[in-house]
């Protein structure tokens, strides 16, 4: 990477130059072992207002020491950093992660009573990933992200590091450092092994590749070292229930996945709900799309060809409010409501990455809640990198982000594709002169509400009543603005003649 500015000691720069700053001096790393790839990782201390304090990389100084131990421990000593920001393009190592008398990186961060980290990348390891972004929250240290181009630098450089430590997180033994633990990672009273669906947990097997048999002790003790049992007495934890349990409303009612669909105007809504393991939720969900968007011909061309809304961005949103959502928000289910005109997916949780970043499809790739991110990944469920944000916004028009003060909300305009059946069932519910209406659209394709007026010999405020009949029952969308708008067909399926 290139980095457009000559770093001085002392000079004031932007938050993105800083961010490339530090991208550049994680190329400095110096690795330890022989054996295993050391992640490559850069600091960079600043005052509050951007001014660079120093600079560190892994091994500087000291082989195998941390950048961030470097930059203040070693190079700062003596100097008082409150409020200072430190830009680490590799998340901070947690409690728990160095053995005693040493500090985590994250402890030492929050003793120097630092204001603000930017991240570049969360820990690739899932049995620690957050934990150190965990941990700093809990001390009111405030976290952003680096921006998602410099991420993807970031992790192309480490990637033989990543690959091999997902590799020992997923079959290794136990290892001898136990980090701390968040709420879902301790046992849960009253629950006990047998409470796990023995479904889910052969389901994760087989699509993760496991080589362990489900009822083997190696496949056990990686649900003890991944937090889904208890090391300490043996006991499911939060996210082990969530992930894998019988039926994780008995202790979460937060679990439940609802939906409300609204197959035409006038129709009473139909409700499902999921509360399935979550692991188990994704394939459900598909076979329920299946039959809220039933396959429709398209009659437009020469060769007909079958269509239907399900698309991998569409599942990839509706996963993606699964695994990032809070789940400590007691109560709060996943909202996902169809109507024929949107699709509207509500997520427990304000955002945690800049709300102007996901209105944008530019938010860095991170995970409110790793491990699941990490299952939902090894089962092919999201992929790791965003590129689902990136196939989401291909939807025309754009997908619209939103917050409303409880949920992280995606409202998607839909691209109406009906079923011969459903636009029969919708056309018997229209008004004669409403049914004129739509076969004037039919021959027409598009047309103002002052060109369906002067069609029908009425006015066009009585037009434009019509019409708007019409795109409510999902038959109809508009485009442009006032005077200017058209009607426009919206269905890709057609009734015979």
């Amino acid at each position: 990477m290139k980095v457009k500015k000559e770093l001085k000691i002392g000079e004031k720069y932007t938050v993105r130059e800083l961010q490339e700053f530090a991208v550049a001096e994680m190329y400095k790393s110096i690795p330890e072992h022989e054996d295993k790839t050391d992640p490559q990782v850069g600091a960079i201390l600043t005052t509050s207002d951007g001014i660079v304090i120093e600079t560190a990389h892994r091994g500087e100084l000291r082989a195998g020491d941390h950048a961030e131990f470097t930059v203040l421990e070693r190079k700062c000593r003596d100097r008082k950093v409150d409020g200072c920001v430190i830009y680490a393009t590799l998340e901070p190592c947690a409690p728990g992660a160095r053995k005693n008398p040493k500090l985590s990186c994250s402890e030492r961060i929050a003793n120097g009573r630092i204001k603000k980290i930017y991240i570049g990348i969360q820990d690739p390891d899932p049995t620690v990933k957050g934990k150190g972004e965990d941990f700093l929250r809990s001390k009111n240290i405030e976290i952003e992200y680096f921006d998602k181009d410099l991420q993807n630098e970031i992790i192309a450089a480490n990637e033989k590091f990543m690959e091999e430590a997902r590799e020992r997180a997923r079959i290794a033994d136990l290892a001898d450092l136990q980090p701390i633990k968040n709420p879902f990672e301790i046992g849960l009273k009253n629950f006990a092994y047998n409470d796990f669906s023995e479904d889910a947990l052969q389901l994760y097997i087989e699509k993760a590749n496991i080589p362990y048999k489900v009822d083997s002790e190696e496949f056990k003790k990686l649900l003890v070292k991944w937090d889904f049992i208890d090391i300490d007495n043996g006991q499911p934890t939060g996210w082990g229930i969530l992930l894998f349990g019988k039926k994780p409303t008995d202790k979460y009612s937060q679990a439940r996945i609802k939906f409300t669909v609204v197959k035409s105007e006038g129709l009473k809504p139909e409700i499902e709900d999921f509360d399935m393991a979550l692991v188990k939720a994704p394939e459900e969900i598909e076979k329920y799309l299946r039959y809220v968007f039933p396959k429709s011909i398209d009659r437009s061309h020469f060769e007909h060809t079958e269509h239907t809304e399900i698309s991998r961005q569409l599942l990839e949103a509706i996963t993606n409010a699964i695994v990032h959502r809070d789940y400590k928000i007691d109560g709060a289910q996943i909202l996902i409501n169809i109507t024929p005109k949107e699709i509207i997916i509500k997520s427990p949780g304000a955002p945690i990455v800049p709300l102007e970043k996901l209105q944008s499809f530019t938010a860095p790739t991170v995970s409110r809640n790793p491990k699941l991110a990490d299952i939902f990944y090894n089962m092919r469920y999201i992929e790791r990198r965003g590129f689902g944000m990136e196939e989401l916004q291909k939807y025309k028009p754009k997908p619209v982000y939103s917050f409303d003060g409880v949920n992280t909300v995606l409202s998607i305009t839909r691209n109406i594709i009906l079923s011969k059946e459903d636009i029969r069932q919708i056309l018997e519910s229209l008004k004669e002169e409403e049914k004129k209406a739509y076969d004037y659209l039919r021959r027409e394709t598009r047309a103002t509400k002052s060109d369906y007026a002067t069609y029908a010999q009425i006015d066009d405020k009585k037009a434009q009543r019509i019409l708007k009949k019409l795109v409510d029952a999902g038959l109809v969308q508009t485009e442009g603005k006032a005077k200017a708008t058209e009607y426009v067909i919206a269905v890709a399926g057609t009734i015979d003649e």
